[in-house]
């Protein structure tokens, strides 16, 4: 071969067959492992609001007369179910009582096992429930609302476990952004699904409604699938993670340690911006569930529209509150960037997207005209999206180490409205008239202006004390491990060099009888000139 051919002879890819982990070194960039985990969460969070507002949609069906299309045929079909008003907002409200009461579980079950782990089989689990609930329907009142006591248990750990997600996967300077991309997820699913809920309960199959939690449940067995297959726990578990990937997350991110970690519960109970946040999330949930458990019964009730277009009506201010979400993300990252105090943006965009909501939200009760109340919801429901990016993100700002137990304690409190809401609802319009409704939507103005005082006074951007505590235990740890890590190699360099030396002795006696043996053999010359 001549010397031509052996320079332009092609050289073998040393990171071939190697994965994607070695895939920005051959040239090829891997999309980044972090944004893959954040649009699996995001469906998540689509699927888990699909199975929890579901049933909002499919009761109007349940418990009215409605209109379906049977073999070509548009006939009126009576109620299957005769529950009164207030048993309807018992049933509404009965996934709230599992979901308030795995919330800190929840938050505990995430950090001990991996919130990706955790994340997964609660949605799994809470799938298969929702496919058995025209069963339980239909066997009783009873087994019905055990069923969704039961489902809220499992669904309740998702918002915990996906804090524990962030802690582990989410640099800071991209935090807010990922957090608001996974919570998008919540106006999403609510926008699928409650058209798509509209749509089955008149033309799906069993009656039309019981489609509606058929096919839902089977969505989220395939999201399960999908998740199993791909998700890791931390960068560090990723096996195709590209190594700049994986040492930028680790090296950005407040805490690496995977000691397990004392909680201070005293502390996070008496910590004032954690008040802050249970505040702020019992505020923003208060105006959430009113509307989202309650709008479509609104809509049927009091604007007297059908129930697919009530669907689609319904979704119409989640439609808006997707976008406004991820885009509220981007802004506060970038008001921090340029100087502005996290402590102030929180406080800033929590009290703009309130205001705002709670304004339209109480004027929608004065609309003399159904499409104008529907407009009025819209963009009081809609602003509302920029209120994670005040409150749930803050949790990581003051302590990003016990992110998932905090948002299990200040989801007890949001979860609560869930079902004191649908309660007070089934107890204020027992006669169905826009004057009852105009109460209920007093009741949240109110509800969302206190949220803001006591949120704004409360509210800190800053690692507390209390959360900073076991990273300096865990940096004396690291220091010691370092220091021993050195005594090791140095004593392991000192060893290597006494078995060298001991070698070296060894050889030296060979040599010295070999020169012995030659000066007897040969006597110096010396002495042969005396002989």
């Amino acid at each position: 071969m001549s010397e031509s051919e052996k320079q332009t002879e092609p050289k073998p890819d040393p990171y071939e067959g190697e994965g994607e982990a070695k895939s920005s070194k051959s040239g090829k960039k891997a999309f980044p492992k972090r944004y893959i985990v954040a649009i699996m969460v995001f469906l998540g969070i689509c699927v888990q609001y699909a199975l929890r507002v579901n049933l909002s949609v499919a009761i109007g069906a349940m418990c009215n007369p409605h209109t379906v299309e049977e073999n070509g045929f548009t006939i009126t079909k009576k109620a299957e179910f005769d529950w009164s008003s207030q048993l309807q907002g018992t049933i509404l409200g009965a996934f709230y009582y599992g979901y308030m009461t795995m919330q800190i579980p929840g938050g505990w079950l995430g950090q001990r096992f991996g919130g990706t782990r955790v994340f997964g089989i609660c949605l799994g689990i809470a799938s298969i429930l929702t496919m058995l609930t025209p069963i339980a329907a239909r066997t009783s009142v009873v087994a019905l609302i055990i069923l969704r006591v039961i489902e809220g248990l499992t669904l309740g750990a998702l918002f915990p476990c996906n804090h524990a997600i962030w802690s582990k996967w989410a640099p800071p300077q991209e935090r807010t952004r990922l957090f608001t991309i996974t919570v998008a997820g919540c106006p999403v699913g609510t926008i699928l699904s409650m058209p798509l809920s509209g749509l089955m309960s008149k033309y799906g199959f069993d009656g039309g409604w019981a489609s509606v939690f058929y096919c839902f449940g089977a969505v989220g067995l395939m999201w399960f699938f999908i998740w199993q297959m791909s998700i890791h726990a931390s960068p560090a578990e990723h096996p195709t993670i590209s190594v700049e990937e994986k040492e930028f997350i680790e090296n950005a991110i407040a805490d690496t340690s995977t000691k397990k970690i004392k909680v201070p519960w005293k502390s996070i109970l008496t910590s004032g911006p954690v008040w802050a946040v249970i505040f702020a999330n019992f505020t923003a949930d208060w105006g959430m569930y009113t509307i989202l458990i309650c709008l479509p019964k609104y809509f049927i009730e009091v604007l007297h529209f059908d129930l697919a277009k009530t669907g689609f009506l319904a979704a119409l201010p989640y439609v808006l509150k997707a976008i406004v979400g991820p885009s509220g993300g981007i802004l506060v990252d970038w008001l921090i960037k340029n100087k502005m105090s996290v402590r102030n943006t929180r406080r800033c965009v929590f009290t703009v997207g309130c205001t705002v909501a709670s304004i339209f939200v109480l004027l929608t009760g004065y609309a003399n005209h159904p499409y104008l109340a529907v407009f009025l919801l819209t963009i009081g429901v809609g602003i509302t999206g920029i209120n994670a990016a005040g409150y749930a993100v803050n949790i990581l700002d003051i302590a990003p180490k016990y992110a998932g137990v905090i948002m299990g304690v200040t989801n007890v409190f949001g979860a609560a409205p869930g079902f004191i809401s649908p309660q007070i609802v089934g107890i204020i319009t027992p006669n169905k008239t826009a004057s009852e409704w105009r109460v209920v939507f007093w009741i949240t103005f109110i509800v969302y202006i206190i949220g803001i005082v006591l949120f704004g006074l409360l509210v800190s951007g800053d690692k507390q004390p209390w959360a900073t505590e076991n990273d300096e235990e865990s940096d004396k740890d690291t220091e010691k491990g370092e220091e021993k890590k050195k005594d090791e190699e140095d004593g392991k360099k000192e060893e290597e060099e006494g078995e060298k030396d001991k070698k070296e002795d060894e050889e030296k006696p060979t040599e010295s009888a070999d020169e012995k043996k030659d000066d007897e053999a040969e006597p110096p010359a010396e002495e042969k000139k005396d002989e």
